[in-house]
This record gives structure tokens, C-alpha cells and sequence, in this order.
């Protein structure tokens, strides 16, 4: 059986948190980049595992921006009332599937020195891209709000 490790991270306000439970520990996890222009404006990497769980939190839905763009699959969540994004998710086949954003992730060091280049996703078709996102984001996801 596999052991998991609880790994905790939100927005800076607070409005959303969550604890993402992974086989690997913080220090393992993978982290990649993307080259599309909403990622490398906001300076996002990204981490997550197939076979994690991801528990989410929201304080105040009303403070809850969605942000599709390029293909419009997939969704950044972000809080408008500190302007940080802690994950994008996809719903795909009536699932929900999500990719943290690393550096929303509490005490995580990341040297953004060492991130591999992006994968040029622009090349990829909608249909590789949820393929992809099947594979590696985290396919267990619970969203929960209180007001």
C-alpha cells in the first residue's frame, strides 16, 4: 500500500486552500512549465500525480474568477481578491481533473533555474492535450464551499 503525503497550499488570501494528497513528497513532486502566453505572463510551473487526490476549500465563491482562453478546455481558478491562481482544472468525460499551480504550494522551494522547458502545447490537438491531462493531472478532485 502506498503511503501518502499531505501537501498543503492556496491562494495568498487564504479564500482558497488545499490539501493535495500524493504518493511523492513535496520535494519529489515533478514540476514542469507550459509556453502559453497566460503561464508565462503569470510565471506558473506546474505539478500534480495521476494517482493523487486533491481536497479543495473555497471560503467565498463570490470571490471566484473562471479564466478559460486558447482551446477553452481547460479553466484557471483564481481569487479576485488576492489575484493568485492555485490550479486549472478540466472536466472531461464528467470527471474533474486539476493541475496545481507549484508555486501556491506552502513552503515549497522551487528553483525555477532547473523547471525542463515547456512542451510546445500550441502544437498539440484539443484531443492530445486531454489525452495528456488524463494521464498526468490529478483525476480525484473534491471542491468544497462554505458561502
Amino acid at each position: 500500500m502506498t503511503a501518502f503525503h499531505e501537501i498543503a497550499g492556496g491562494c495568498h488570501c487564504g479564500n482558497i486552500t488545499y490539501k493535495f494528497f500524493s504518493p511523492l513528497p513535496k520535494s519529489e513532486l515533478p514540476l514542469r512549465s507550459c509556453d502559453c502566453s497566460f503561464c508565462t505572463k503569470q510565471g506558473a510551473c506546474y505539478t500534480s500525480h495521476p494517482k493523487g487526490r486533491l481536497l479543495i476549500q473555497i471560503k467565498d465563491q463570490a470571490q471566484i474568477k473562471h479564466y478559460r482562453f486558447g482551446t477553452e478546455t481547460a479553466e484557471a481558478i483564481l481569487c479576485a481578491s488576492c489575484g493568485c491562481f492555485p490550479f486549472i482544472t478540466a472536466e472531461l468525460d464528467g470527471q474533474t481533473f486539476a493541475v496545481l499551480n507549484a508555486n501556491s504550494i506552502d513552503d515549497l522551494q522551487i528553483d525555477h533555474a532547473v523547471i525542463p522547458p515547456a512542451l510546445h502545447l500550441v502544437d498539440f490537438s484539443v484531443a492530445e492535450r486531454i489525452r495528456r491531462w488524463k494521464n498526468f493531472w490529478i483525476g480525484q478532485v473534491e471542491i468544497e464551499t462554505f458561502l
